[in-house]
């Protein structure tokens, strides 16, 4: 039986909702699909789903395997494609696409456990749906929304499909799911499951909607759908319509257009038959010709290029492991002093450091601006500018220590990045708002950098705790160590006296490289907090306001501020210090992070 009219009805509006309420999300141009046929029982077929005029059998997950091995999609997948505000690669759209139906960038089949390549997927759910309508493919992450979508199956099959955290595109056309899908709880979490769910669903319906592909010609900014009807004025951004020249005057680029047009519907027809040999001569056509239908506002080779490594390289956050490495030698070299141990320890601090520089650098060039605009960015950025920081008072004091606590911190912060979904992780548009004033510009550099210096000394501070409370005789266990006075700076003139037991002399030169970090991050906030003021004096028209961004902020100062003044009115200073340290870096993670997303106030986008 068929899915009745008020059902997709239901959907469809539902998704129209979402995609209002989002304001970036195009409906799919006029000419993107082709006339459809009546689709296989019980299946209703989005508007992007090119079926055929007699379309064939879904292929079997063996045969589905098989073709998929066969394809080289090396050239297709660094095609440009204008998307979410900025030109990308075919990589990076199949990546973010999929994250957005299934979770994840790589879809894994049930039924044999392999695991796809992110283009294969996006062209297939656009060539082949039908494959993919009784898979667990669209993601619901939260529990208790699972429940509520899945209440109607008997208890059996409620326990399947609640531990696999994914339901069918057919599951979700039915009247009780479509009730789930249109009501607001007013439950925070349960309402943001609802809009993730629905933005899946639509972008698995509308899964073509985004393959702009035919770049700007002359007098023109607006990328072309690869299906758009020569003559209509489709536009991958709002905006008027560009003024066409004559048909005679363009007839070449038309001509070219036509000829990539029907490779395009080529593809589809002998993608559905399996054809690999074919589908890779039509794929490598494609990446032969549309890089040359418009050269001057292609994306260079070398930036798309770029981009590849950077989604293969998970923005280039494998840099952690090279970090990891650093840090075990450094701290084993801060004892030692053995050159083999710093030599190694430095050149893997170099590979880690190497990695993080290219992935701030690639960003950088992908947004097209100093990559520090919103929190997955600004994330990267700050630890970059910490372990910058961390390795030049390294080299300049000769104290391996600042660089066993720059690779902890940076370890710490890509393989962070790499784990959690970070907002603002894929490359997008920023608030116009942070464009607007040079000051402001600063402002918000400062502060950041300001951040990463805390998590450098927290770091430092947390060796200095671990050293402190280490049980047992303290001075037998780092003599027996290597650990003597003698060996815990190098070239350090204000090292105690030999005479100076080892853990004394240790504390000693943990104190003194903690508080170098921490008074930098001090200064460097007050002078952030201080240039905020001033612009919000000359754009708000007060210097003070009391936001919940600000008001933390000045409390992670003035913590710092007791910080450099306690220490003259104790008696252990470097155990004070190190303390207050955690503390201040636990306020700032505060300032940081949880204003942003818990908080309302004028600073929510930063």
């Amino acid at each position: 039986m068929r899915f009745s009219i008020t059902t997709t009805a239901v959907l469809t509006l539902l998704c129209c909702i979402h995609a209002s309420a989002l304001g970036q999300v195009r409906s799919a141009p006029q000419g993107n699909s082709l006339p459809e046929a009546s689709p296989p029982p019980q299946v209703a077929t989005g508007p992007s789903a090119l079926a055929p005029d007699a379309p064939p059998a879904p292929p079997t997950p063996q045969r589905h395997q098989q073709f998929a091995a066969q394809l080289d999609l090396s050239a297709f997948r660094r095609l440009a494609v204008f998307e979410g505000g900025r030109a990308k690669i075919i990589d990076t759209l199949a990546r973010e696409q999929l994250t957005r139906i299934y979770g994840k960038p790589r879809w894994t089949d049930p039924a044999t456990g392999v695991t796809y390549d992110p283009v294969f997927t996006l062209l297939d759910l656009l060539f082949e749906p039908s494959y993919y309508y009784d898979k667990p493919l669209i993601y619901v992450e939260v529990l208790d929304l699972r429940r509520q979508l899945v209440s109607h199956l008997p208890p059996a099959e409620q326990e399947t499909w609640l531990k696999r955290g994914r339901l069918t595109p057919r599951m979700l056309v039915t009247p009780h799911i479509a009730q789930v899908l249109g009501a607001m709880t007013g439950n925070l979490t349960l309402d943001k499951a609802l809009r993730q769910l629905r933005l899946a669903v639509y972008s698995f319906d509308q899964i073509g909607a985004s393959f702009y592909l035919i770049s700007p010609g002359p007098g023109s900014d607006q990328w072309a759908h690869v299906l758009d009807p020569m003559d209509a004025p489709s536009r991958a951004d709002a905006g008027p319509a560009p003024v066409r020249p004559a048909r005679d005057a363009a007839a070449p680029a038309t001509d070219a257009i036509a000829s990539i047009q029907q490779r395009f519907l080529q593809l589809r027809d002998v993608w559905r038959a399996a054809d690999a040999v074919r589908v890779n001569v039509l794929l490598a056509a494609l990446a032969d010709d549309l890089p040359r239908l418009n050269p001057a506002s292609y994306p260079a080779p070398w930036v798309r290029q770029a981009e590849y490594l950077y989604n293969i390289t998970d923005k280039f956050t494998v840099g952690h492991w090279a970090y990891f490495g650093a840090l075990i030698l450094l701290l084993i070299a801060f004892g030692t002093q053995r050159l083999w141990l710093i030599r190694s320890g430095l050149i893997l601090f170099a590979a880690g450091f190497l990695a993080h520089t290219a992935g701030v650098a690639v960003r950088g060039v992908l947004a097209g601006r100093w990559p520090i605009h919103n929190q997955f960015e600004s994330f990267m950025a700050i630890t970059w500018f910490a372990t910058l920081v961390g390795a030049a008072l390294m080299l300049a004091r000769r104290q391996w220590l600042f660089g066993a606590a720059a690779a902890a911190m940076a370890g710490c912060a890509l393989l962070l990045a790499n784990t959690v979904p970070i907002p603002s992780h894929d490359v997008g548009q920023v608030a116009g708002i942070l464009a607007t004033s040079r000051i402001l510009y600063f402002h918000v550099n400062m502060v950041l950098f300001s951040y990463g210096l805390i998590a450098l000394g927290f770091f430092v501070s947390a060796f200095y705790l671990a050293a402190h409370y280490l049980h047992g005789r303290p001075a037998e266990r780092f003599a027996a160590a290597g650990l003597g006075a003698t060996g815990l700076s190098y070239a350090n003139p204000t090292r105690p006296p030999a005479a100076t037991p080892a853990r004394v002399a240790l504390l000693h030169d943990l104190d003194r490289a903690q508080m170098v970090v921490l008074q930098l991050a001090f200064w460097v906030l007050g002078a952030g907090i201080l240039l905020g003021a001033y612009w919000a004096d000359h754009a708000w028209g007060r210097w003070w306001a009391w936001d919940p961004k600000e008001t933390w902020a000045l409390l992670t100062w003035i913590i710092y501020l007791i910080v450099i003044h306690l220490r003259f009115a104790v008696r252990n200073r470097g155990l004070v210090t190190a303390w207050l340290s955690v503390v201040g870096f636990l306020v700032m993670l505060w300032t940081y992070w949880g204003v942003n997303l818990l908080l309302a106030g004028l600073h929510s986008y930063a």
